[in-house]
């Protein structure tokens, strides 16, 4: 489709200018795409430079322009050779536009079909639901393509050349009209990045265009965000938007901000912590009132405690270690959720407390660091050291060499040294408490068991591998059959079979069909699987993978599931169990076979799932 400025800009002398012969009309329907180039290179190729001159002025100015830029190596065209829109023409360009706009309706349609192909059912049994995923991702892919047209198109007026906004607002009432009324949008309807930065650049350029000043920008984004019910803009490509504005926008937008973010209109969105808006005020006011920046962040720790850390830097950098500690202190109220704060560097490690994903956050360890910046401005140097056990504890706390190292080598007092090693101790504890491969968690109160054994045979050099060997000679002797079938030691035990068996035969034991049903967890080995294996090798007893093998040939059949309480007449579990028993102690097999055959012999699924296994009586 031509835009209507090309109609008028393009014109020449000719005539026929605009109107296609009917012999270009039998060439482009009978022939492929390919084929017409093949013929267009056939013909370049036979004519002298002088006809295709003559042969490309009777083409239209612009046409002819955008042909010679073709025709001209690539070298002298232009020095960045990513560039490819110097040798598109206008009239190109405007049908690309105008098909995009074409596949963003065929999207559209789509969606608002009550049968359409963004309504999903997972199950028979399980309600439709609109696939809002699929949604975004294929109106990124328009999006994505649309963006480096929207200068061109919007200084050309190609067609459609309405402003994205209205556009989107009619969108969410086609879709919201065409879906059932008992199907939700949880999720509403997220605009990609890229529609984001569609909607953002063509307003831009209005606004431009119009000579109005930023905020005025800024207030019509945001009421456009008032306007829609369901549709959101992407926070992020908002604020990447907005932030890379001239300087003299910026600051114009920070004054309307300022001025107005009292009001109903914007307090919302500028206390949102999670709000784009939010987050380019506070970069607005770190670059242009930092004193403010460093009040308001201060006053939203509760709500983010990592908001604490600027807050802290700014006090260090003023050398007041009495207000940074104060502050530390709320980021660690935030952080914790405790109230009050009891976490004290020399009482426990902060690696027990704070949860998976803020281990993960470099700003827990920026936090000790500027903890322990204010320690030594205040002279306190058994947190200062304290607080080097606690640093090395965030990254590698379930490294046993390098923390048995640190509590070694960090010279702090007793109690100390005490508390925080008792800590690591319950934080190892707590990998297992928390394993999602056990079937039975080891209890948290139980904090003797043979890991905790094992760790206090290296920190003493008086226990060493003698002692620990004897502890599980003796564990092992007092494990009665009823602990095992309660779960009470059943997956301490466990744990060590898989441990040993990977220490002594690299995971291939002896009995393979009981080690694959009874013993093997697979999982994602962590450091402290590692560091565990490493010093179980060196302290375990050369004999102890046969003292538990023996022990497991005793109880095993402590463990098998009770056919009476299957599920469902389902009894594959209980025939897995059974050839793993038979495997490793045939006796124990044939006597609850026996069992079986006068309690259950009925039950002719269970002895169908038997047969099947292999197993015989």
């Amino acid at each position: 489709m031509a835009n209507k400025n090309l109609e008028n800009s393009e014109n020449s002398d000719n005539p026929n200018d605009g109107e296609t012969s009917d012999l270009a009309n039998r060439l482009l329907n009978g022939l492929t795409q390919e084929e017409t180039a093949q013929l267009i290179d056939a013909l370049f190729g036979v004519l002298s430079q002088e006809l295709q001159d003559i042969a490309i002025a009777k083409l239209n100015p612009a046409t002819q322009k955008t042909v010679r830029q073709i025709l001209t190596p690539p070298s002298t065209i232009t020095e960045d050779p990513t560039s490819e829109t110097s040798v598109i023409s206008l009239a190109k360009q405007a049908q690309t536009w105008c098909n995009l706009w074409q596949d963003w309706d065929v999207i559209i349609w789509e969606a608002s079909q009550e049968e359409g192909q963004y309504i999903i059912q997972d199950a028979h049994w399980e309600p439709p639901y609109f696939h809002t995923t699929a949604f975004t991702e294929n109106l990124e892919v328009v999006a994505d393509k649309m963006l480096p047209l929207i200068q061109t198109a919007f200084d050309h007026d190609f067609i459609p050349d309405c402003s994205f906004i209205p556009v989107l607002l009619e969108v969410e009432s086609q879709i919201l009209n065409g879906l059932e009324e008992w199907i939700e949008l949880p999720d509403g309807l997220p605009l990609g990045r890229q529609v984001t930065q569609c909607v953002l650049t063509w307003e831009w350029l209005l606004y431009c265009q119009q000579k109005q000043d930023a905020f005025n920008f800024a207030k019509k984004i945001r009421q456009s965000e008032l306007e829609f019910s369901e549709i959101t803009f992407d926070d992020d490509a908002m604020l990447n938007f907005l932030i890379q504005l001239p300087e003299t926008d910026l600051e114009n937008i920070f004054v309307g901000l300022t001025a107005n973010r009292e009001t109903l209109f914007w307090k919302e969105a500028l206390n949102n912590l999670n709000s784009g808006w939010h987050k380019l005020y506070l970069d607005l006011l770190r670059e242009y009132a930092p004193d403010r920046y460093v009040k308001n962040m201060r006053a939203t720790i509760p709500q983010r405690w990592q908001n604490g850390l600027p807050v802290i830097e700014a006090f260090l950098a003023q050398n007041n270690y009495t207000e940074s500690l104060i502050v530390i202190e709320e980021t660690l109220q935030s952080l914790l959720k405790s109230d009050p704060v009891e976490w004290k560097p020399e009482k426990s490690l902060l690696v027990e407390y704070v949860d998976f994903y803020n281990r993960k956050d470099r700003s827990v360890y920026t936090l000790l660091c500027h903890y322990q910046e204010t320690a030594n401005g205040l002279h306190q140097t058994e947190q200062i050291n304290a607080l080097n056990i606690q640093k090395i504890a965030i990254y590698e706390g379930l490294n046993w060499s390098k923390m048995l190292n640190v509590f070694d080598k960090v010279e702090v007092s007793e109690s100390t040294q005490k508390a925080l090693f008792a800590s690591w101790c319950n934080y190892i504890n707590l990998q297992y408490d928390y394993d999602i491969w056990n079937r039975l968690r080891i209890v948290k109160t139980l904090d003797k068991w043979w890991v905790m054994w094992l760790i206090d045979s290296i920190k003493d050099p008086q226990k060493g591998a003698d002692w620990f060997g004897k502890k599980m000679t003796e564990w092992m002797t007092n494990i009665s059959g009823d602990q095992i079938k309660t779960g009470k030691n059943h997956e301490q035990l466990r744990l060590l079979t898989q441990d040993l068996t990977e220490i002594q035969n690299k995971g291939k034991s002896d009995y393979p069909k009981f080690y694959q049903e009874a013993i093997y967890r697979q999982k994602i080995y962590t450091q402290n699987d590692i560091s565990r294996q490493e010093y179980l090798k060196q302290y375990a007893p050369n004999d102890l993978l046969e003292q538990v093998m023996n022990y497991w040939k005793t109880h095993l059949h402590y463990l098998i599931p009770q056919p009476e309480l299957a599920q469902k007449s389902n009894y594959n579990q209980h025939a897995r169990w059974m050839v793993a028993l038979k495997e490793i102690s045939p006796q124990n097999y044939k006597t609850i076979v026996a069992q079986w055959r006068v309690v259950h012999q009925r039950r002719s699924n269970l002895w169908k799932a038997m047969k099947e296994a292999g197993l015989s009586w």
